[in-house]
C-alpha cells in the first residue's frame, strides 16, 4: 500500500508541472482516472502473515475463540488436482468448538476502490472421514485459514 501512495504522490507531482491553465475539475478527474488505472493493474498480497507450512502428517495446534490460524503447505503427496493445486486436507476441532475455514486468493487487485477482507470462512465440509472434516483447499496463490468460531481447545490438521 505504501508503494502505490508513493507512485500516486509522484505521478500527481509531475502532473501539476504542466504549463497549460486547467480547472480543478480537469485535475481532479485526470488524478481519478489515473488513480483508477491504477487500481486495475497492481496485484497486492492481502493475506495475513501466515502461521506455519505444514508437512505431511498430523499437526496439533491450539485455538481459543475467535484465533484465526493460516498456513500453506509443503508436502511430496500428489494433490487432488495437479492444476489447481488443490489438497484434501482433514481438520478435527474438540467437542464444543465450531469451526470456519476459508482459503481465498492472496493477489489481487483493486484494494483502493474495493477493498477485500480476508477471512477464514466460506468454504464448506466436502466429506467426513476417520473423524476428520475433510475440506478442499487450493494452495496456487493462497492460503488456508482455519478460525474458531465458538469454544477453545486443540485443533488436529491431517496433511496428506
Amino acid at each position: 500500500m505504501k508503494s502505490l501512495l508513493c507512485i500516486l504522490v509522484v505521478s500527481l507531482s509531475f502532473h501539476n508541472c504542466k504549463t497549460e491553465k486547467r480547472t480543478l475539475l480537469d485535475k481532479f478527474l485526470e488524478s481519478a482516472a489515473f488513480l483508477s488505472l491504477i487500481d486495475g493493474y497492481l496485484w497486492v498480497n492481502v493475506c495475513p502473515p501466515k502461521n506455519a507450512t505444514l508437512t505431511q502428517g498430523t499437526h496439533t495446534i491450539t485455538l481459543n475463540e475467535g484465533e484465526e490460524y493460516w498456513f500453506d503447505v509443503n508436502t511430496d503427496s500428489k494433490p487432488r488436482s495437479s492444476y489447481a493445486m488443490s489438497y484434501e486436507i482433514g481438520v478435527a476441532e474438540s467437542s464444543g468448538q465450531n469451526l470456519s475455514a476459508g482459503n481465498p486468493e492472496c493477489i489481487q487487485n483493486k484494494q483502493i476502490f474495493e477493498p477485500s477482507t480476508i477471512e477464514a470462512e466460506g468454504i464448506g465440509v466436502s466429506y467426513y472421514k476417520d473423524g476428520f472434516s475433510i475440506y478442499i483447499f487450493l494452495f496456487r496463490d493462497g492460503l488456508a485459514g482455519i478460525k474458531s468460531k465458538s469454544g477453545s481447545g486443540e485443533i488436529k490438521i491431517k496433511i496428506p
